[in-house]
């Protein structure tokens, strides 16, 4: 939910201002660079100088409040489009799409498509980033380092914060590209604090009086505010002078004392009761303090600028001044020790009621109740499963005691874990709980825990393990646990298939045939769907293509499974490249274009995405691809790609291959295989290396085009690889029937297995339509044994392939010879070539 308070530029009374030329100079300067970092510590007038700034400017601007909650990739870069969504009501439309990718951790798919779209946007824009030092999330330090690097010369970021920023900024000084302003800049002069008592306060002051409250405050600004409004109560100006000393934390507290002591009671308690709150309206302030009046109360501290500040133009939200707020809130600490607990909850529960649930976690986290955080955790796990860096965060906060009795907080925190590929702290945290299953309140959790241990010991490919754990958690629960299908609805895997974790395709196929077995014959139990989909995916890549689609079908035709996106789609995607295979390219399309309606998912983006990926796919295996996909996809290849699934990827260099950039492929795809090699992925590797040879075969380097395809034969043939190579097309048996030749003459170097490479060349001559001429002049079987002879196949050979006599074969040389009027093999080949019967 996007909180457009936290959108709302904050606004200043211009009287009570001081015109200050210096720094409205330096965020001048900040309009021809990329970057303007204002730091200084709290109350150094950081947010009042740049929105009394933009007061003044014609430059469209966006601002962004950012708090503790936005500790999250999705969260914080969120705001950032509705913001800039503001000012270009198109930008969420385009942008918004790539978000779901923020859940795994990859930031430049999504950072790549808000830069293309900032770069279309043609008028300049000033981009706020207020209160920065709430965040602490080192990927989003990374993204917004990625952000500034391909920034907009028209667009100007500025980020407040009361720290250093933490990323890197060095690049952006040397180039010029960024202006600092900090203390120095920030603190009043003595000119300035002259016209701010006299001018804006009211203030009878001595030249030399306001000189030494800018002296001992060191020109801070909200020291100065507090003081001018100590003085406006005060009765003795030089007495009050005097006594005023000490440094910053001292200052703060002395005049918050002063300011707060001079209250009502009423005020007071209403002060610190609100405080627990980082943002507060009328109807919260009635739940935490029990008064009637609160939207009065609110308006009346804000007519007196008694340190709160409006979030919204209708005067409905409010926030107290930071310094202000951790002053009540100590305060508040020592007074009310024993109702701190009851107050915090009362809020929290206002919270959860009005749909803040993040917020409420958050209201609990304070002061340490992480008992009644983790129970509003477990009550709504459903609803927090896509909050991953948040809840993550939560998790880790947590004391070892909030977890005991609440397994499903801690099945949920495995969950993410292993999907983060964070492995090793998966596994530890399991064994912690298989240690407990002895306890009476855990042994209904029995199965779960162990399905979560296979499901760790499967990502570790240690699939002995996986077998175990599978059949001790089929025993405890035969009929499934909720967690199995636990983001089975969401775009989250951080693999394309599970046949990825398999180096061994015939391990797989044993792996999944045994699963499938035990759990098909079960009522409404979804999970066997990615065991289904995985062995069908198997099945096609080994050319059992009706066996495959019954796999498939069975998924398509599951109500229990149709719920499951994830699951859903990997069906849709199989049939429709079955039935492409099978010569039924229209059918395909419809199944991809039958899909849409039926995804019902908080990643409905990310899934339309993949669907039209696959769509161009269908596109370039048909010779009909359009370009535009190339535009609208979200992907480059200059993308620095993270660790994951690399599907998309795969069909864009065969895109950009199609389009005539082999080049730009081929950079892509040597990044593809670093990763593929790195995560020792062999399924990975055997379609990247095929398409590498392709884009050198493309490129006229034959050399290497044959060097890259012998190295995909030779990872592809231990799981006898087919559907890679076959779905390459006429290209691919061109390059093979090319290697073969080259193999041949130089038959002693240590090579693919020939026998291999000869099947997968006839399987794709089978498959390949016989032209008219083929036709008319010679029989298939003939056609076959012209194209065996090209592969310098004898006749012994060619009957064992064809399973038939070798007389047999002789009789049918006779017959070709007759037809194409030749007397040997060579003549053979040579009218074959001529007529184009190879």
């Amino acid at each position: 939910m996007i909180l457009s308070t936290k959108l709302h530029i904050p606004q200043t009374r211009r009287d009570d201002l001081v015109e200050r030329a210096a720094i409205t100079e330096l965020l001048n300067k900040g309009l021809k660079s990329k970057l303007t970092s204002v730091t200084a510590p709290g109350g150094y007038g950081k947010t009042t100088a740049l929105s009394q700034w933009l007061q003044q400017s014609a430059i469209p601007s966006v601002w962004i409040s950012l708090g503790p909650q936005d500790n999250d990739l999705i969260e914080f870069w969120s705001y950032t489009i509705a913001a800039v969504n503001s000012k270009n009501p198109q930008f969420a439309e385009t942008v918004t799409p790539y978000l779901p990718s923020l859940k795994s951790g990859a930031f430049e798919p999504f950072i790549s498509a808000m830069i293309r779209e900032l770069d279309g946007y043609s008028d300049e824009l000033i981009m706020i980033w207020d209160d920065y030092h709430a965040i602490d999330l080192a990927p989003i330090h990374a993204s917004v380092a990625y952000f500034l690097a391909y920034l907009p010369a028209h667009i100007h970021l500025y980020v407040t914060s009361r720290a250093e920023l933490p990323f890197p900024t060095a690049r952006l000084q040397t180039t010029g590209q960024m202006v600092k302003i900090t203390i120095q800049e920030l603190r009043f002069q003595l000119a300035e604090g002259i016209r701010y008592f006299q001018d804006c306060m009211g203030l009878s002051l001595s030249g030399e009086m306001i000189a030494t409250l800018v002296d001992r405050t060191e020109g801070w600004i909200s020291g100065l505010y507090l003081a001018a409004i100590s003085l406006q109560r005060s009765g003795n100006y030089s007495d009050f002078i005097r006594a005023f000393s000490g440094g910053h934390r001292n200052i703060s507290d002395y005049l918050f004392q002063e300011v707060f002591s001079l209250q009502p009671s009423e005020i007071q308690s209403f002060l610190l009761e609100t405080s627990i709150v980082d943002r507060m309206n009328g109807p919260l302030c009635e739940t935490v303090t029990g008064q009637a009046n609160c939207q009065e109360l609110l308006e009346m501290l804000e007519q007196y600028n008694l340190f709160i500040v409006s979030l919204d133009d209708q005067r409905e939200w409010y926030r107290y001044h930071h310094l202000f707020s951790e002053f009540l809130r100590r305060l508040f600490r020592q007074r009310y020790a024993g109702q701190s607990k009851e107050l915090h909850v009362k809020a929290a529960h206002w919270l959860v009621e009005h749909g803040f649930l993040e917020e409420a976690v958050e209201q609990l986290f304070m002061d340490g109740h992480y008992y009644e955080a983790s129970a509003l955790i477990e009550k709504h796990l459903q609803n927090l499963h896509a909050k991953r860096g948040v809840l993550y965060r939560w998790l880790r906060e947590l004391p070892e005691s909030c977890f005991t009795g609440k397994p499903g907080i801690q099945f949920l925190y495995v969950k993410v874990m292993v999907e983060t590929n964070e492995l090793e702290l998966a596994q530890a945290n399991l064994r912690l709980m298989e240690d407990k299953l002895s306890e009476p309140e855990w042994k209904p959790y029995a199965g779960t825990v162990h399905f979560l241990s296979a499901a760790v010991s499967f990502y570790r490919r240690d699939y002995r393990r996986a077998n175990e754990y599978f059949e001790i958690f089929d025993r405890h629960t035969p009929e499934g646990s909720y967690v199995q299908m636990i983001e089975a609805n969401s775009f989250s895997m951080y693999f394309d298939t599970l046949l990825s974790f398999f180096n061994d395709l015939h391990d797989a196929e044993r792996f999944f045939y045994k699963w499938i077995k035990v759990w098909e014959g079960r009522d409404n139990y979804p999970y066997v769907g990615f065991f289904y989909n995985t062995y069908s995916l198997l099945l096609y890549e080994w050319n059992r293509l009706d066996e495959a689609e019954v796999y498939a079908e069975r998924v398509l035709k599951s109500t229990c499974m149709q719920p499951y996106a994830l699951i859903l789609l990997s069906a849709t995607v199989n049939a429709a490249r079955i039935s492409q295979a099978k010569g039924n390219s229209a059918k395909a399309f419809d199944l991809l274009e039958g899909i849409e309606p039926k995804i019902h998912s908080v990643d409905k983006t990310m899934f339309m995405r993949r669907i039209e990926a696959e769509k161009a796919y269908l596109s370039l295996a048909n010779g009909s691809f359009d370009e535009r996909w190339l535009q609208t996809c979200g992907i480059k290849h200059t993308d620095t790609i993270p660790p994951g699934p690399i599907k998309e990827y795969l069909i864009l260099a065969s895109a950009l291959m199609e389009h005539g950039e082999v080049d730009e492929a081929l950079q892509l795809l040597e990044q593809l295989y670093r990763l593929a090699d790195k995560a020792d992925r062999t399924w990975d590797k055997v379609k990247v290396t095929i398409l590498q040879s392709m884009a050198f075969y493309q490129a006229g380097d034959r050399s290497n085009a044959v060097i890259k395809l012998e190295a995909a034969l030779q990872l592809a043939e231990p799981g006898k690889y087919i559907r890679s190579f076959v779905d390459e097309g006429a290209k691919m048996a061109e390059l093979l029937r090319e290697y073969i030749q080259q193999r041949q003459i130089n038959a002693n170097r240590k090579s693919a297995s020939m026998l291999y490479a000869r099947e997968l060349l006839l399987l794709m001559w089978g498959h390949m339509n016989e032209t008219a001429s083929s036709g008319a002049l010679i029989t298939k079987q003939e056609s076959k044994i012209l194209r065996m002879i090209d592969m310098g196949l004898s006749n012994k050979q060619i009957a064992e392939h064809l399973q038939i006599a070798t007389e047999t074969v002789k009789s049918h040389l006779k017959s070709m010879y007759r037809k194409l009027d030749a007397s040997s093999r060579e003549q053979a080949l040579r009218q074959g070539k001529e007529l184009e019967l190879l």
